[in-house]
This record gives C-alpha cells, sequence and structure tokens, in this order.
C-alpha cells in the first residue's frame, strides 16, 4: 500500500482529493432526478447509481439529500444566461417564462415545500436555502437595478419589494390556488408590476 503523503513540514495531507468530475456527475444526476421523481422520489442511492459513483463519495461531500438539492439548483442557477436586452419587459419574462414550462413546475411544487419544511428545523439548510433563494433572485434584481439607471424605472422603486410581488403572486397561483401560470399570466403580471414602478 502507498504511503501517506506528506507535506515538507512534515504535517499528513488530507487523502484524496475531491474529482470535480464526479462532482458534476452527481449533481447532473441529482437535477435529472428531481425532474423524474421529485424531491420525495429522491435517494441518494438513485443519484449514485445515475452518477456511476458509490454512496460514500456522496456522504463524504454532502450531509444528506437536502443539501445535496441544494447545491444542484445552486449550480443550475449560476449556469443561467443573465438577460441583458436593454429592455426590462423583455429581460422579465426571459428570466421569469421558463416558470410556464410543465416540468419546471412540477419540479417547483413537489421540491420546495418539503425543502422549507425541512429547513423550518434544520438551522443550516435554512442558511442555504436562503442563500439560494438570493442568487435566483439576482436576475431580476440586476436586471430592474439596470432599467433605474436607463430611466425606465421610478428610481425610489423598493427592488426587493418590486420582485417580492411579482415573484410572489406567480408562485401563490402555482402552489396554492391552483390557477394556472401560463406564459400569458406571467406576462400580465410583468406589465401590471411594470405599470406600478414606471417614472
Amino acid at each position: 500500500m502507498a504511503a501517506p503523503v506528506v507535506a515538507k513540514s512534515g504535517v499528513r495531507l488530507p487523502g484524496r482529493p475531491r474529482d470535480p468530475r464526479a462532482d458534476a456527475a452527481i449533481l447532473t444526476a441529482v437535477v435529472e432526478l428531481l425532474a423524474e421523481v421529485g424531491f420525495g422520489g429522491l435517494t441518494v442511492d438513485a443519484v449514485a447509481h445515475r452518477a456511476g459513483v458509490g454512496k460514500a463519495t456522496i456522504y463524504r461531500r454532502w450531509d444528506g439529500k437536502e443539501q445535496l438539492v441544494l447545491d444542484a439548483l445552486s449550480t443550475e442557477v449560476q449556469l443561467m444566461a443573465t438577460p441583458d436586452t436593454g429592455d426590462l419587459a423583455t429581460d422579465l419574462r426571459q428570466i421569469y417564462e421558463p416558470m410556464a414550462e410543465p416540468v419546471a413546475q412540477q419540479s417547483a411544487t413537489r421540491l420546495m415545500p418539503a425543502l422549507a419544511a425541512e429547513a423550518a428545523v434544520n438551522p443550516e439548510l435554512a442558511d442555504r436555502l436562503r442563500s439560494f433563494v438570493a442568487m435566483r433572485r439576482g436576475a431580476a434584481k440586476d436586471a430592474i437595478q439596470r432599467a433605474i439607471g436607463r430611466g425606465e424605472v421610478d428610481p425610489s422603486t423598493d427592488v426587493d419589494l418590486c420582485i417580492d410581488l411579482l415573484t410572489g403572486s406567480l408562485l401563490y397561483r402555482l402552489f396554492f390556488s391552483g390557477a394556472d401560470v401560463g406564459i400569458d399570466v406571467i406576462q400580465q403580471a410583468i406589465a401590471l408590476v411594470l405599470r406600478g414602478i414606471a417614472p
């Protein structure tokens, strides 16, 4: 058996470094399985099988499936392009219209309530969930702030409240009222919010 790697200082270095390819395969598997089986049906066994890694590889990196899911979703958000078309309505449509896709709605209705329930009793997960939500809001926040700079939006606008009004109305329909959240509804919601913050 090979001897452990030792630094020049004589201190034993940690074991095998993390393989970024394994991390990417694991997070991709999580996103794929969420779309197929939802949060409740997601298991570490299934993720390991899909990613072609052992369960121990996953548990060395993540404490459980909740944190694994948040990391996977955060990675997806980081990879999303931030639209900058020079027109706020167009930017917001590009950001919000993917919510109309059935797969996105199915994933959201299965996933977010389960994560919120777990976050209520898990402070570490609650912090991670808040960070994920803040990251997810970033594209809309940037778009509105750019529009303020262009004179499209009243400079006294509370940007966070504006995003709450837009996102909250759509999520309420999705989670509670059971009403349609199609592209036409999303466009109407954007138009109503923009009317309220026009200079």
